[in-house]
């Protein structure tokens, strides 16, 4: 877990840092223009201040209300990675998409992490993987099947870890060659030893969004989806294209639909 201290005296900017932090592996701390800061036990001074005291120039983050983005936390945990040591040379993070992700975090050549998990919960894994793994560089290998859900998945990553300076996306062809798993990664599930085939191989460096679009047939999959895992209630086709393109997760799609059901409910005429 990171720490970061907050000194500004723009109320707005802080709480929209925090919160752009809230479900991440980031924690913030206020302080006020006229409190000390133990600088010790933080790893970043975040500030709006033009101005800051000799004591405190070193780990300073000078950013304006306007810079906030969904870049921002991203960006504070790669400056914070870059600056721990001992740091690996590489770190690869392996991705295999589906409706369940394998995700594995490969360090020079060794497998140090595998798990399965939602694609909502994907981007602050790697920002987990990031402050937890700290490394000269990190590539994130993204699997290109089922392209549908490839395309959201790398797109959801592009947009958030673009701009750190160490970090590389690529896109795998999953059909390109198997590796083989030795006994001792027998214990992972299948996606997670996809995502450590996936994790290995060389991949098509990518620097721009790829395309989008929902294919045929695609939408009627999730809502059939849906059913199976709601018992029978399935998404509007609204609601379904917003899991498509990776904007929500099946989950909270059927949240919402529930919502929409009850609210109805609730109407009186």
């Amino acid at each position: 877990m990171a720490i970061v201290a907050v000194r500004t005296e723009d109320m707005r900017f802080y709480y929209k840092l925090l919160k752009l932090s809230q479900d991440t592996s980031l924690r913030i701390k206020f302080f006020p223009e006229n409190q000390d800061i133990p600088r010790k036990q933080f790893d970043l001074l975040v500030t709006t201040n033009e101005e800051v005291k000799d004591q405190e120039r070193i780990g300073v983050l000078r950013l304006k209300y306007e810079d906030l983005g969904v870049d921002t936390i991203p960006t504070i945990i790669g400056l914070i990675a870059r600056n721990h040591t001992p740091r690996f040379q590489k770190m690869i993070i392996g991705i295999d998409p589906g409706e369940k992700i394998g995700v594995a975090t490969i360090c020079d050549g060794m497998i140090l992490s595998a798990k399965t998990l939602s694609l909502k919960n994907l981007n602050k894994t790697i920002q987990g993987d990031l402050l937890t793994f700290p490394s000269e560089l990190v590539i994130i290998r993204i699997g290109d099947k089922p392209k549908s859900i490839s395309k959201v998945v790398f797109n959801r990553i592009f947009q958030v870890f673009q701009k750190i300076p160490n970090v590389r996306l690529e896109l795998v062809n999953e059909a390109a060659s198997n590796i083989k798993i030795t006994s001792s990664q027998q214990k992972f599930s299948l996606d997670e030893k996809a995502a450590i085939t996936i994790g290995f191989r060389e991949g098509q460096q990518i620097t721009h969004m790829v395309r989008d679009d929902i294919p045929p047939g695609r939408v009627k999959e999730i809502q059939n989806r849906s059913r199976e895992l709601s018992g029978n209630l399935t998404l509007d086709s609204e609601l379904a294209e917003l899991v498509a393109l990776g904007k929500l997760s099946m989950e909270d799609a059927l949240k919402e639909k529930i919502k929409g059901k009850n609210s109805k409910k609730g109407t009186s005429i």
